[in-house]
């Protein structure tokens, strides 16, 4: 498989995985829809770096992830790691002192979440 038609698809099964429109990629990575709307059909080959880390990084995930090929694939697991790469580098984002509250808080959450079941 050639790399921009590799990116096309990524970022197309991505956007679907996570529930994103195109509109919604676009403005979480400062794009026109019309671009995002290019690189998914193909029509936009040798996407440049920085446009292809924004798109990346409204994903919530580093390079390395995007390009894995286990990752690629419909499995639980690969979802599962694609959301806890999100949450992770949406927890980094935060302050030490904030990440503990958000941490007492989810962990509140989740013995609630266990206590129903």
């Amino acid at each position: 498989m050639a790399l921009d038609q590799f990116v096309a698809e990524r970022i197309q099964t991505l956007r679907k995985d996570f529930h994103l429109t195109q509109e919604q990629l676009a403005e979480a990575a400062g794009l026109d829809v019309s671009s995002i709307a290019k690189i998914e059909r193909g029509e936009r080959s040798n996407i440049k770096v920085n446009t292809l880390e924004k798109i990346v990084d409204a994903f919530g995930l580093s390079m390395s992830t995007f390009f894995q090929q286990h990752v690629h694939d419909k499995d639980e697991n690969a979802s599962n790691d694609l959301s806890f790469e999100k949450f992770q580098k949406t927890l980094l984002r935060l302050s030490p002192e904030k990440r503990k509250e958000y941490l007492k808080l989810f962990e509140a959450i989740v013995n609630v979440e266990s206590m129903q079941y």
